[in-house]
């Protein structure tokens, strides 16, 4: 099984960027999804596919290293996803994806 993580990054006072990486890890099994966000390029806009990388049409902002680590689970109809980073570069520490925004 594959995914792509659609990303933003905080970047403090230099703004918020994009990122989109190949998930590592991806494992479902019952109702637990989990996978890993590993190194990250950083793009001023967001791409729309890894083509966009690949042939440079988003401007590159930087990396960071960090690993996201992602565990998610079904509620009620929801996605609800937590999030641990060991330098606390998640976007949030809990998101909500309601049923029919994925």
């Amino acid at each position: 099984m594959r995914g792509l993580y659609h990303g933003l990054e905080r970047a403090g006072e230099h703004g918020l960027f994009y990122t989109l990486v190949e998930m590592k890890d991806l494992t479902v099994t019952d109702s637990v999804l989990s996978f890993l966000v590993g190194e990250r390029e950083l793009f001023s806009e967001r791409p729309r596919n890894l083509d966009d990388i690949g042939q440079k049409k988003v401007t590159w902002a930087g990396v960071t290293r960090d690993t996201l680590v992602m565990r998610g689970r079904l509620e009620r109809g929801n996605l609800v996803v937590t999030c641990t980073s060991t330098a606390g570069l998640c976007p949030d520490k809990v998101m909500v994806f309601h049923k029919g925004s994925w």
